[in-house]
């Protein structure tokens, strides 16, 4: 994955708070703090081959749409920036990502570990909070090596959901003082259905206030 100048974290309920408040955001220009403007979201391939060839349904193809137009409308936001500043004198756009595999398996030999799993992360979500990074090739080596189980953070993010679990990332992120600051949260679900190989991508927008 490449995450150009933020970093996409991942939200499982990205949408549930927002569907009938979308046109009175757009009418004043600011959104309430910390409340999603929804980008757009999309099914994507994880073939290994559509994402080799960048094909036009891959998630490497996509998520590089998805990016592309919230660095658009982030950068319009930015023009409303002193009426946010209304109620929080320190605010700032975060960009905010999810990934969720499309289809999980009905039954399968971990399935009740996972069950248990998922009961238990949906209540209280494994985090790896406020990481800080100097670059945004440093962002995206962190996150690639905690979706592959590479490094400290992946490492326990394995420990916590081992096996056939799949995790579904979610993440908030957004450039302050030169730095690249990362929060993500993971739901560790059911197994994913590889025959289906498709994930849930969605994009964000929220004001944050610092």
């Amino acid at each position: 994955m490449t995450l150009r100048s933020a970093i996409f974290v991942a939200c499982i309920s990205l949408f549930a708070s927002v569907a009938t408040q979308t046109s009175s955001f757009a009418q004043s220009g600011c959104s309430p703090l910390n409340i999603d403007i929804p980008v757009r979201s999309t099914l994507a391939s994880a073939g290994f081959f559509a994402n080799l060839r960048k094909s036009s349904n891959s998630i490497s193809y996509l998520m590089d749409q998805l990016i592309t137009e919230s660095e658009s409308r982030a950068s319009n936001l930015v023009q409303h920036e002193s009426e946010c500043k209304r109620s929080c004198t320190n605010s700032v756009i975060a960009v905010v990502f999810s990934s969720v595999p499309n289809v999980t398996l009905p039954d399968y030999d971990e399935s009740s570990t996972c069950q248990r799993l998922y009961e238990g992360t949906q209540k209280s979500p494994i985090t790896y909070n406020d990481r800080s990074f100097d670059s945004q090739e440093d962002a995206e080596e962190w996150y690639d090596d905690l979706t592959q189980g590479d490094g400290t953070d992946g490492e326990d993010l394995y420990a916590k959901c081992p096996g056939k679990c799949s995790p579904s990332y979610s993440s908030v992120s957004y450039k302050h003082g030169g730095k690249f600051i990362v929060s993500t949260s993971i739901i560790c679900g059911h197994a994913r259905d590889k025959d289906d190989n498709q994930y849930r991508l969605s994009a964000a927008l929220r004001w944050i206030c610092l």
